[in-house]
C-alpha cells in the first residue's frame, strides 16, 4: 500500500522552490491528463502542501470548504 512505503521529506526552504516543484508536477499532470490551467500563488501553494501532507497520512482525509470555482478539486488533484 502507498502508506507503508518509506517517505523522505526534504525542506525546500522557500515557496519559490516549492513553486518550481509544483509547476513541474502540474506540467507532468497536463501531459498525462486533461489540461488544468492553474495559477499557483502563495496561498494556493500553502493549500496544496497541506493537502498533500494530509492525504499521505494513513486514513488521511480533509473537508475542503470554500466558494464554488475556487479550485478545490484541482488543488486536490495536484496534491495527490
Amino acid at each position: 500500500t502507498p502508506w507503508t512505503e518509506l517517505r523522505m521529506y526534504e525542506d525546500l526552504e522557500s515557496f519559490d522552490n516549492v513553486k518550481g516543484v509544483m509547476d513541474a508536477i502540474l506540467e507532468e499532470y497536463n501531459v498525462e491528463h486533461k489540461v488544468m490551467n492553474l495559477v499557483l500563488f502563495v496561498d494556493a501553494l500553502a493549500h496544496v502542501v497541506r493537502l498533500h501532507r494530509v492525504i499521505r497520512m494513513p486514513r488521511g482525509n480533509a473537508l475542503l470548504v470554500g466558494v464554488g470555482g475556487s479550485g478545490k478539486p484541482s488543488l486536490t488533484k495536484l496534491a495527490t
